[in-house]
């Protein structure tokens, strides 16, 4: 996966997560990697991406968005992503 390939990814899983969920709810990690593809390496890059930005915080079995990551989704959003 190209730089490019990584942001695009980071971004739809920061905006849906954005969408999706509410303040302190998080997700199935498993779900997150589904989207992806099932490719692990795609999802380990994109959610060690999001958690070193600070916009997610990432546990083996759980995806949850920050508050710094809400507000890059509603960036996101009104960019169309």
């Amino acid at each position: 996966m190209n730089k490019k390939q990584l942001v695009v990814r980071l971004a739809m899983v920061v905006s849906t997560l954005g969408e999706n969920t509410e303040a302190g709810e998080s997700v199935a990690a498993s779900m997150i990697y589904l989207a992806l593809g099932s490719d692990y390496q795609a999802y380990w890059d994109v959610v060690q991406a999001g958690e070193r930005a600070g916009w997610l915080k990432i546990t083996p079995e759980r995806i949850e968005i920050t508050p710094a990551g809400r507000v890059k989704a509603r960036e996101f959003q009104a960019l169309g992503v």
